[in-house]
């Protein structure tokens, strides 16, 4: 596979603040896509688009206006608002199912189509408050916004590649801005043909969706359903430029969530399916983990979008499954983002290998952005194990709270622990072997955050095993001071073989040896090239 980030990091090596020309995934093969110019956007005296702004009118968002320049001028975008997650407001991971210590805060986001025969201007419109201190992330696309007013600023998408960015201002990272442009779908079915489940533009109480043996869900650009997903059988797909909502799911809990999860694949898990797609969809207000895959050979998770603010409300769980497939999407979750794991209640308990998680942004509140484990499998049980691994390209946007938690909460994790006690009565973890994660780009994440963490959990029956684990062409972005070190593994009684750091670059200065920004704790063995 092309390495887009592996790219973007030479191009970092000569200059942080140079303009980006890397693609953040790679499009079909049929795609055309453009050379990019330039990424900066100044409004000039012949432009025959000028921009007016028209008279604001009541629409589902209190935070933001969109206008995209298209072919027939500037068109204004739908905005809508979600809830996303505070970390800063909260000490612990279990808590406040009622809201009554307000500890969430309200961002926006927009989905628009566009056939990005080239870059492509947005304006954005800030209600409510000054758009001063603008910054359009990722840092490196060099994308560079311009101020037209005290509340709107202009800025050019350089490619389809560069389309999907936070718009901040202020440094707010709470209140921000998510673009979610498409391309217009030329796979969309037959609304009418047998097997699919059509849902078109406005809103739809759905209620429970079931799909079985060659079915598809398509919820069309324009569309809400508010609503559940189970994919019960083999072949089955979901898609479509719409917005899955759980906003009308009952959001509840104790020392866990206990809501429904809004896209569950296999909910029996009482055997293995086969072939799954859950392409382009938006996934909002999930009230517990939002899309959960058991015991599936066969994956493609492509183009989703997710903000979820659930205090255990993992993106997406894959979970005793092969051969799949996560890339080009845009998560941002208060716990995991994107969870790789052997766990008790699969059946079987079976190994999670040969899969391939690529081209993502990645927005961590609390607990881990992308995590190999923690649940691993129990030895003493006899599961399987995760193996054979490989995360690159991907683009760690933001992740809070790791300064505070001395273990596995990271923006990029990998963790071992017995899957789990409190079901099996103990028991030691499965062993971890056989992973690569290279081009990885952290983008100056919070201050209270962690960047990378290796965790052996120290509360298990005997020693647990972690080998041939590869980290290649890391480059952390630190802007923030962040108040832990870049790198941190600690295998507590247990041991980590063959720990191979390959290129690892903190602020343009590359590690080659164990101290203050790079700690090895306990029985681990590493070396650097």
């Amino acid at each position: 596979m092309k390495s887009h980030i592996g790219l973007l990091l030479l191009v970092l090596a000569s200059s942080c603040c140079s303009k980006g020309k890397v693609p953040q995934g790679t499009p079909p093969a049929s795609e055309d896509v453009p050379a990019v110019e330039d990424s900066s956007a100044v409004v000039k005296e012949d432009d025959p688009f000028k921009f007016t702004l028209p008279p604001e009118k009541e629409g589902p968002s209190n935070g933001y206006r969109v206008f995209v320049l298209q072919e027939e001028g500037w068109q204004e975008m739908t905005v809508r608002d979600a809830l996303c997650s505070n970390a800063s407001r909260h000490g612990s991971i279990w808590n406040d199912w009622d809201n009554s210590k307000a500890l969430r805060d309200t961002m926006s986001f927009c989905i628009f189509e566009d056939r990005f025969q080239g870059p492509v201007d947005v304006i954005v419109h800030k209600l409510g408050g000054p758009a001063t201190n603008p910054s359009v992330r990722p840092t490196p696309w060099g994308i560079q916004p311009q101020a037209l007013d005290e509340n709107t600023i202009r800025f050019t998408l350089p490619s389809y590649n560069m389309r999907k960015v936070s718009v901040e201002f202020d440094g707010d990272r709470q209140h921000n801005l998510f673009l979610f442009p498409h391309r217009p779908d030329k796979d969309k079915p037959d609304p009418k043909a047998s097997g699919v489940q059509y849902f078109g533009p406005g809103e739809h109480d759905a209620g429970k969706i079931d799909l079985y043996n060659g079915q598809t869900l398509y919820i069309d650009y324009g569309a809400v359903v508010y609503g559940q997903v189970r994919v019960m059988s083999d072949n089955c797909t979901i898609a479509g430029h719409g917005i899955l909502s759980g906003e009308k799911m009952r959001h509840w809990g104790e020392q866990y969530s206990n809501g429904d999860i809004i896209i569950n694949c296999n909910p029996s898990r009482h055997q293995t399916l086969r072939n799954l797609t859950v392409r382009d969809l938006t996934v909002i207000d999930g009230p517990s983990w939002n899309l959960s895959i058991y015991n599936f050979d066969g994956v493609l998770v492509d183009g989703v979008n997710m903000i979820g603010w659930e205090l255990n409300g993992d993106g997406i769980d894959l979970v005793s499954s092969q051969n799949a497939e996560i890339r080009n999407c845009f998560l941002r979750n208060y716990d995991d983002c994107i969870t790789l794991k052997v766990r008790f209640n699969a059946n079987p308990v079976s190994d999670l290998a040969h899969v391939h998680v690529h081209d993502n942004l990645i927005w961590n509140d609390f607990a881990r952005g992308i995590v190999v484990g923690p649940e691993s499998g129990n030895r003493d049980y006899g599961t399987g194990f995760i193996h054979d691994v490989l995360i690159e390209d991907c683009i760690i946007l933001q992740h809070k709270a790791g300064v505070k938690n001395d273990d596995l909460r990271a923006g990029f994790a990998i963790g071992q622990y017995a899957s789990p006690d409190h079901n099996w009565g103990g028991g030691t973890a499965e062993r971890i072997t056989g992973i690569t994660a290279r081009n990885l780009l952290f983008d100056n994440i919070d201050k209270t955050g962690r960047n990378v963490a290796i965790w052996q959990y120290p509360d298990m029956d005997g020693t647990c095993y972690m080998n041939d684990i590869t980290l290649e062409n890391f480059t952390i972005l630190d802007g923030n001071g962040v108040m832990t070190p870049a790198f941190y593994a600690k295998a507590n009684q247990h041991s980590i073989r063959g720990l191979h750091i390959k290129n690892f670059v903190f602020n343009g200065q590359k590690i080659t040896n164990p101290g203050a920004n790079f700690v090895l704790s306990g029985d681990v063995e590493a070396d650097f090239q």
